[in-house]
């Protein structure tokens, strides 16, 4: 999700908003008044009126505009908004409940019934205070976030689960989550599967009674077997605690829990429902007391907004959300400053400790709270410390730890690993020598020919998605034993690079026509590179495009630079492709793995742009003509109106080639999984038996920037007979 901050796009979202909710298009200048009942008051004081979302609409109200709101003597100032997150903590919202399509007045994380004594079936009166008066916020405040694992890079974002890191705290001793119980969100076997993986041992959960934990352990979708061990073991706190921040209640159950943290061990998992604003502040409450400055609290309580709603860093947005929620609550609920002061040098460790004290702790339980955070953390065994040696093209961390060291310690390949970097950031990963997983899954590495442990993700940036670089420290820890050993064993693939252990040129070289859809014979190839040599292949693969005729190359793997080192290389034996590059007919796209990525999608349409310039016969490749090649071939097949099943077929053709996987295996499902990933991402679908595969295709090039002439043009060519 990208996010803006000028006023041009604003006035676009604006306008955007407009389209999606047409009922609030029609406002009129002069709104009218309107007298609404209290039909509810909810379970956190938040009032339900009798009122009709539609009914404000139709008086002239718009999202954005600013109420006159009277309650009792009291005319409140309110603004008309969609969301809690739409105002401050602590502020006043008139709330169009899209979900349940009811009018909602409230407090952000506070209790409006209680405050102003409102009770069902009293009358509030709603008149129009300011037209648009608060648009400009409304608009920047606008969050939306899905529920699809695969809409997220790693399980730990999805779950939003990570290390709490600050200053003060130990690394690996307490962690924060989404709910590993409650599966409203479809995440708690993420966040359930995740505590397992870093061995927590106690769970301070703020959000759920018991009732709530006996609902949820007799629903037909739980599988969070790890929580329940720890729940039969005592090992949770249910504390069902509310939103309102200020509330005595909160601050007596928030200590009851803190109480609780210092009578048990660690590791300590903190959690409400998302892990984002209870938990939220409950871990900022902690970060300050051993020592963590404002700026590293809302660092860390951002990243929930970072992983739900791809909030940017750096944006008005992001500091409008951090300025109204956590900053905003430590300024008034911690310090006791009033709102607005400036606590960005403030020493916040004795204001929070003054507010535990207030909240009913005493010294020696804060001081036991402090002893259990800084304590040494009970990793699990085998584990080793290391540091991120270099980032690796591709995003990959080369770290500066050795395999024998390693392997050493006690680690075997098909062991499920976990990985919780000093940032806080967690995976859990199998450990493999070779990139043996689904696209979009982590791995440590210990590649063949290497000195050094890897930590990646295939087709994907962990650099990026886990914000590491060089110098970046981690633990790896043990998880699960041969977690990962019979689909390791099932996708450990061995081939060789011996001409004469294959049927013929075209396997050896992985060489072959693509003809799907609407794609004439003989106008599209792939292959292995015919020019960088390392498989042995590059000649053969060279012959067979001479031989095809092949007028137009897009190499997905190599720069131009790369190109003068094979030229120079004593085993390059590639004329024709070197003429072809001589003529510019050859584009260098230099590729990277991460078929999910924005740059990914950019230099594909590069490629694909210069084939709808050019004339055919076309040839596309990478290394090993598998991957990257794979990816391309799946979305021109896609385009041209092949099937799923042959897409998939020409897909493990690679496989078959390279490495005998027989078609009807469980090996050959497995692989296929990795075109299926590619599909989604192409179609945007994740039920692919109902996705439109052409349809989707072209939208995809679309929304890249492809021009729909370029993507006719392409078409007609790759038809031309």
């Amino acid at each position: 999700m990208k996010h803006s901050h000028n006023v041009i796009l604003l006035r676009a979202v604006a306008l955007i908003l407009a389209l999606v909710l047409p009922m609030a298009a029609f406002a009129a200048d002069n709104a009218q008044t309107l007298t609404g009942t209290v039909v509810e008051v909810q379970k956190y004081g938040n009032l339900t009126m009798d009122l009709k979302p539609q009914a404000f609409y139709d008086a002239g109200f718009e999202l954005g505009d600013v109420l006159a709101v009277t309650v009792g003597p009291q005319v409140l100032t309110i603004p008309f908004c969609t969301s809690y997150s739409d105002v401050d903590t602590g502020s006043l919202v008139v709330r169009h409940d899209q979900k349940n399509d009811l009018i909602v007045v409230a407090i952000n994380m506070g209790n409006f019934s209680t405050k102003y004594g409102v009770k069902a079936g009293d009358r509030l009166t709603f008149a129009l205070k300011e037209k648009k008066g608060y648009l400009s916020e409304y608009l920047i405040r606008q969050l939306k976030r899905t529920n699809n694992r695969s809409d997220y890079a790693t399980d730990s974002i999805f779950a939003n689960f990570r290390a709490v890191t600050t200053t003060g705290i130990m690394p690996g001793m307490l962690y924060r989550s989404s709910n590993p119980i409650n599966n409203e969100l479809g995440r708690a076997v993420y966040a359930d599967a995740l505590s397992r993986a870093v061995g927590i041992r106690t769970v301070i959960n703020l959000s759920d009674s018991p009732q709530d934990i006996a609902k949820f352990l007799a629903s037909s979708d739980f599988r969070s077997d790890y929580y329940k061990s720890l729940l039969d073991a005592g090992a949770v706190i249910p504390l069902n605690m509310g939103v309102d921040l200020t509330a005595p209640d909160f601050g007596q159950k928030l200590a009851e829990g803190l109480r609780f943290l210092a009578r048990h061990e660690g590791p300590y998992l903190i959690h409400c429902t998302e892990g984002k604003d209870r938990a939220g502040f409950a871990a900022a409450v902690l970060e300050a007391l051993m020592g963590a400055s404002l700026q590293d609290i809302v660092t860390d309580y951002m990243l929930s907004y970072e992983h739900y709603y791809g909030v940017k860093k750096g944006t008005e947005q992001y500091a409008a959300i951090a300025s109204s929620n956590i900053v905003a609550s430590m300024t008034t609920v911690v310090c006791e400053l009033p709102k607005g002061t400036d606590i960005a040098n403030l020493d916040l460790k004795p204001h929070a400790e003054r507010y535990l004290q207030r909240i009913g702790l005493t010294a020696d339980e804060i001081a036991a709270i402090r002893a259990k955070l800084f304590g040494a953390t009970t990793w699990k065994y085998p584990f080793v410390r290391g540091s991120v040696a270099q980032i690796e093209k591709y995003g990959h961390a080369l770290t500066d730890i050795a395999i024998a060291d390693f392997n050493a310690r006690g680690f075997t390949f098909g062991d499920m690993l976990t990985i919780v970097f000093d940032n806080g950031f967690v995976l859990e990963a199998p450990y493999l020598d070779g990139y043996l997983v689904n696209a979009g899954d982590p791995l440590v590495r210990a590649y063949p020919g290497h000195t050094n442990i890897g930590i990646c993700i295939n087709y994907g940036k962990l650099n990026q998605v886990a914000q590491i670089d060089v110098g970046s420290t981690f633990t790896i820890m043990m998880s699960r034993p041969a977690g990962y050993l019979s689909q390791y064993q099932i996708r450990k693939l061995v081939r060789t690079n011996k001409r004469e252990d294959y049927a013929s040129d075209e396997v050896f070289a992985n060489f072959r026509s693509i003809a799907l859809g609407r794609i004439a014979p003989g106008m599209l190839y792939r292959s292995s590179s015919p020019i960088d040599n390392q498989l042995g292949r590059a000649a053969y693969a060279d012959a067979l495009i001479r031989k095809a005729g092949v007028a137009t190359v897009v190499n997905l793997s190599d720069s131009a630079d790369n190109m003068k080192n094979y030229l120079a290389a004593k085993d390059f034996a590639s004329p024709y492709y070197a003429e072809l590059v001589q003529k510019g007919q050859v584009a260098f796209l230099n590729m990277n793995l991460a078929y999910a990525s924005d740059e990914f999608r950019a230099n594909v349409i590069k490629g694909l742009v210069f084939m709808a310039t050019h004339e055919g016969p076309y040839l596309f490749h990478c290394t090993e003509g598998k991957d990257r090649t794979g990816f391309v071939a799946a979305l021109l097949e896609a385009l041209m109106g092949a099937t799923k099943d042959e897409i998939v077929a020409d897909y493990m053709e690679s496989y078959v080639n390279y490495f005998k996987v027989e078609p009807g295996t469980e090996k050959y499902a497995l692989i296929a999984q990795d075109v299926l990933g590619m599909l989604k991402v192409i179609t945007g679908a994740s039920d692919l038996d109902k996705a439109d595969l052409a349809a989707g295709a072209r939208a995809y090039l679309l929304s890249g920037g492809m021009k729909p002439d370029q993507l006719d043009a392409l078409a007609a060519k790759l038809s031309k007979r």
